[in-house]
């Protein structure tokens, strides 16, 4: 985190590193550090995260190799990722991942990668190990 806000490049190695473990059929975690960091004030927080959300929409944009799926953890990650990155206009909700974790599916033409699934997890649903137990049940079926 303290590498992306001085500014230095962190998704080209993540990039890299992603492209080739994805190439290999394997699956990609990209997360954000736990750790709270805020500003000096309240416009200087929302800074830090709009620095983070367009960090993680930059690395979905720049990525050239379709995933199996995606999990945005967040609402309003979920949200910029799917319209931003991913482009998707409308979609379908085909199920849920868990209770409560819609599962999407866009058909439409205007979507980067057509019927990928795509899984918003919202930030305040699930225990603790939701989404690990999620991620090791997709990676054993």
């Amino acid at each position: 985190m303290e590498k992306l806000l001085k500014g230095d490049d962190i998704i080209a190695p993540a990039l890299e590193t992603a492209e080739a473990k994805i190439s290999k059929g394997q699956d990609v975690l990209i997360m954000t550090s736990r750790k709270l960091v805020t500003g000096a004030d309240e416009r200087a927080s929302l800074n830090i995260g709009s620095t983070v959300a367009r960090a993680l929409v930059d690395f979905l944009q720049r990525l050239t190799t379709r995933p199996r799926y995606i999990i945005a953890k967040g609402g309003i990650t979920s949200a910029d990722m799917a319209k931003q990155a991913l482009n998707i206009q409308k979609a379908l909700i085909v199920g849920q991942a868990l209770p409560g974790v819609p599962l999407w599916k866009s058909d439409d033409e205007t979507s980067r990668w057509r019927g990928l699934p795509y899984v918003v997890f919202p930030g305040n649903v699930g225990s603790e190990d939701a989404l690990f137990e999620l991620v090791r049940d997709w990676r054993s079926g």
